[in-house]
């Protein structure tokens, strides 16, 4: 059978949910940077802490967990501002659209049965991030780390992004190593 292939955001975000067989194109791009902006801040890194469980579910899924882990480390070493938002204040101004420390997004990925309360929980959190890359890579002809990343950060990426780059880049260095965890 052969697989259509999807470059629209929404038609990505279907084939993800449904897990309906597709090609996500996606190009090289010499221009993305793989530097760590100012504000990474290397302790914010929740990887260490959820390392065993990371292990396990990527294993389960049959995603790589140093992927899994570049993509925690990206998203909370760069996303840790959200934990400053005070959570009384969620019912009262809903500011906060994702959940640390995969950073899904749970209004976007509801139909994927998301929830914000799933999302509080690591494991789901998790397991749900774990979902997507898998996903994600399934439909990527020859993946790399740079081009699964770029469009877990945004489905509709045609090219590789400097996100993408980055995460590849930390796939590579592993800064958790040394700090709770190796693989």
């Amino acid at each position: 059978m052969e697989r259509p292939i999807l470059n629209m955001r929404d038609e990505r975000k279907k084939s993800i949910i449904e897990n309906t067989p597709a090609i996500f194109q996606i190009d090289s791009n010499a221009e993305a940077s793989g530097a760590a902006p100012w504000y990474e801040v290397d302790s914010k890194s929740e990887v260490g802490r959820w390392c065993a469980l990371i292990i396990q579910i990527s294993r389960r899924h049959g995603v790589d967990p140093r992927l899994t882990m570049a993509i925690m480390y990206m998203e909370t070493t760069h996303g840790y501002y959200e934990k400053a938002y005070p959570d009384f204040l969620e019912n009262i101004i809903p500011l906060r659209k994702s959940v640390l420390p995969m950073n899904i997004h749970y209004r976007y990925w509801r139909q994927l049965g998301v929830t914000k309360d799933k999302l509080d929980c690591p494991h789901y959190n998790i397991e749900f991030g774990v979902i997507i890359l898998k996903r994600i890579q399934e439909r990527i002809e020859n993946p790399t780390i740079a081009k699964i990343a770029s469009i877990y950060n945004f489905i509709g990426a045609e090219k590789v992004t400097n996100y993408g780059a980055r995460v590849a880049k930390i796939h590579l260095s592993q800064p958790w190593v040394g700090k709770g965890c190796s693989v």
